[in-house]
Order: structure tokens, then sequence, then C-alpha cells
């Protein structure tokens, strides 16, 4: 990987600080969570709102030991601020991932879909960013659509478990 990749990808702040050349020198693993933690960010703010709920969504999904939460939150304040839109920032996930691991990619997608959901609110725009995302990692509509029918089809199942078990109390 060169430098030259990482040069004006993500601006972060007015100082002109790039988060892709602020950690060049990290991992490709370390990288690559970096980049997920910004894609899950942008999601997240997708719908006017980032709430304290998708969060600890966000933290709950990547593994880290407590020692390491703040520098995941210290990331996410970092995305937050980002004005890019969050296609440029899966352009450069994918072009770091090349075609190595499409796994991963279809597990970002998964990662988009729970935290789209996380809040209780499922917007179009946060629908636009997942399907553009997805269209960018190149997976393929069907995927997507069965994806998002899985999930349908788990919350629905949450729904009518949480109405079914609500007691009435008669006071």
């Amino acid at each position: 990987m060169s430098i030259h990749f990482f040069q004006n990808v993500v601006s972060l702040e007015k100082s002109g600080i790039c988060m892709w050349e602020k950690y060049r020198h990290e991992s490709q693993q370390t990288i690559c969570i970096i980049g997920v933690l910004i894609l899950a960010t942008k999601l997240c703010k997708a719908d006017g709102h980032f709430t304290a709920q998708e969060e600890i969504e966000i933290l709950k999904i990547i593994p880290h030991e407590p020692q390491q939460k703040n520098s995941l939150i210290r990331i996410m304040e970092e995305a937050n601020k980002d004005t890019n839109p969050i296609e440029h920032d899966a352009r450069n996930l994918r072009k770091l991932l090349k075609d190595e691991h499409p796994e991963f990619l279809e597990f970002i997608i998964a990662v988009l879909y729970r935290l789209a959901h996380s809040d209780g609110v499922y917007s179009v725009a946060e629908d636009e960013d997942i399907r553009e995302v997805a269209k960018i990692f190149d997976i393929k509509k069907s995927f997507l659509n069965y994806l998002i029918f899985y999930f349908n089809k788990l919350i629905s199942k949450f729904k009518n478990l949480s109405q079914s078990r609500k007691v009435k109390v008669n006071a």
C-alpha cells in the first residue's frame, strides 16, 4: 500500500489532517476497523441524529478491550465531524481491501443494516446509504435483498415477541 493512496482521503479537521494518513502505519486490520467505524458513524447520523444508543450499538459490534473504548469513541467523533459522504469512505475501504475479503464487505453491510434499525427509525436516507455502500462493495442485489428480508423478519419476530409479553395490569 502506498502513501499516495491515503492522501486527501478523509479530511477530518480544518487543519487538513487526513484520517487515512493519520493511521497509515497501522495494520490493515486496524485500518479496516477504523473504516467500519467511519461508515457506521456516518450511517447512524444519516437520519439526522447520532444517538447514544447507536454509539453503544457500534461499540457492541466492534471487538475491543475496555481500555480501547475511548480511542474508538474518539474515532467516531472524528468521523461525525467529517463532511465527506459515506460513499467516499466506502470507496476507500473497498480500495484497501481490493477483492481479497468479499465476505468482510458483506459483513459490513449487515452491520450497517443492523445499526440503521438500532434506534427504531429506519429512514430513507439510511436505506439509500446502505444500498450505495453495497453497490460500491459490489455486493449483488440478490444478497442485499436477502439480507434486508432476513433482518425485517427478525425485527418482526422481535416486535411480535415483545407485544405478546406485555402484561396488562388492572388497577
